[in-house]
């Protein structure tokens, strides 16, 4: 697995701004949604249609406006660690550090810890994050 920092640049369109003129914050959780697909990606994860990766919670920090522009989404995997992945412990959630970055300003307009859990969904309950990536592997 890539357990580096996925960065993933966005535009910011016109109809994402809200009436002040910047970034409405219902959106900034899709760019995080974006983001996490694209760290997915770079792992060679597919989209599975019977066990998925779903929201469980988000917390939030809102630190600057977004303006009309540009966005750059930083996404890593904080937990479970590279080493806890490898010892073959079952793991039933993951958490992500996301940070949303305007090009040329040092600290983040957002930062988010995001943490998912894996649910089948046919039998609608939760499963391990190693069920999770074996019906999300290429085939």
């Amino acid at each position: 697995m890539f357990f580096g920092e996925s960065r993933l640049t966005l535009p910011v369109r016109p109809n994402d701004l809200d009436a002040l003129g910047h970034v409405n914050n219902a959106v900034a959780l899709e760019y995080l949604e974006a983001g996490r697909w694209d760290w997915m990606g770079r792992q060679g994860i597919v989209h599975g249609d019977r066990v998925v990766a779903v929201v469980a919670s988000i917390q939030l920090d809102y630190l600057a406006e977004i303006p009309r522009g540009e966005v750059e989404v930083r996404t890593r995997l904080e937990s479970p660690t590279e080493a806890e992945i490898a010892d073959d412990d079952l793991t039933f959630r993951a958490r992500f550090r996301q940070r949303l970055h305007l090009p040329q300003v040092p600290g983040p307009a957002v930062d988010a810890l995001v943490t998912v859990a894996f649910l089948d969904t046919e039998l609608r309950c939760l499963v391990s994050m190693q069920d999770f990536l074996a019906a999300a592997a290429p085939r």
